[in-house]
């Protein structure tokens, strides 16, 4: 009863930031109250969904300010993160107050331990991946280049075919809309887990970039106790992983992985490239194009908060 009740609430939040805050397709301003990404206005619902359902409301006109700030005390208490207490704070405001200047008193998070890394958003602004490149060789940048531009794992960098050497596994039913809203393009067939073999695209000027480091015979090369025959004189596995923790210490001071990238193709994908696509559709595309079919895995890359809030 307590999910119907949230997904209801969360319907009702949904079609009121699109109605008072959709700014999708419309240019950014300064002081902007519009929403720009519908995977934001997703969130933001979920967020407000959520809460009405733990303050026990049946309809978001029952929200008041006192309640509103009552639950960000309650979400600080629980030991929420200042940046998810700020998207509450956020959040609640545009179902309070709609277009007025009125805010809810921010609240500041408790001291806690670190988040595991598997309940962060690790997805890097495309600002920072080219900072983290300024610390990296020209193999690395290159191998970096390719893997956000296609989403690949570090170990599928270790795989790449052309399309004339390997080809998609025939088990899986592939969808014809992959790759839809992309700029032109080279295909590719990479390996991943479980031996899945499927379609990648790689931006044109990139490929041709990377078809410049294509070996004369393959070779053979072992990562991480597997041996790979690697087509092009890439960094990949275990290699790119070092190479992209020293350079993202070196420049931001911190480091989610070289995995994170693949949850920055798979969010600008849906904020930028799929927005003419339902949700459902935009998730199976995404999902084909990651190397996966798990819905819930999708969700893991879009979401940007803790599965714990």
């Amino acid at each position: 009863m307590k999910n119907k009740q949230q997904k209801k609430l969360t319907d009702l939040a949904e079609r009121l930031l699109k109605n008072n805050f959709n700014g999708i397709g419309k240019p950014k301003t300064k002081g902007s109250l519009l929403l720009h990404s519908r995977r934001t206005i997703k969130e933001q619902a979920r967020i407000i969904g959520k809460a009405a359902t733990d303050l026990n409301l049946k309809n978001l006109k029952l929200l008041t300010p006192t309640m509103a700030q009552d639950y960000l005390t309650h979400c600080r208490d629980k030991g929420c993160c200042q940046k998810y207490l700020s998207t509450i704070k956020c959040s609640l405001q545009r179902v309070l107050f709609k277009h007025e200047n009125n805010k809810l008193t921010r609240v500041i998070a408790l001291e806690r331990k670190e988040i595991p890394l598997t309940d962060k958003n690790r997805a890097y602004t495309n600002e920072q991946i080219r900072f983290i490149m300024t610390a990296m060789n020209d193999r690395a940048k290159l191998s970096t280049l390719i893997a956000v531009d296609a989403g690949l794992r570090v170990e599928e960098l270790l795989t790449i075919r052309r399309t004339n050497e390997a080809s998609a596994s025939k088990s899986r039913k592939w969808s014809d809309l992959r790759f839809s809203g992309r700029k032109e393009g080279v295909r590719y067939i990479v390996t991943g887990k479980n031996g899945l073999r499927r379609e990648v695209l790689i931006s044109k000027d990139i490929a041709e970039l990377m078809e410049t480091k294509r070996l004369v015979q393959p070779k053979t090369i072992i990562d991480r106790g597997h041996p790979f025959a690697i087509n092009y004189d890439l960094l990949g596995g275990k290699r790119l992983t070092d190479a992209f923790y020293r350079a993202s210490k070196k420049t931001l001071g911190w480091n989610h992985g070289a995995h994170g990238l693949r949850f920055t193709y798979a969010q600008n994908r849906i904020d930028k490239e799929l927005t003419n696509f339902t949700e459902s559709e935009a998730n199976l595309i995404l999902s084909q194009e990651l190397g996966h079919f798990r819905e819930e895995i999708t969700k893991r890359y879009l979401a940007p908060y803790s599965k714990r809030h």
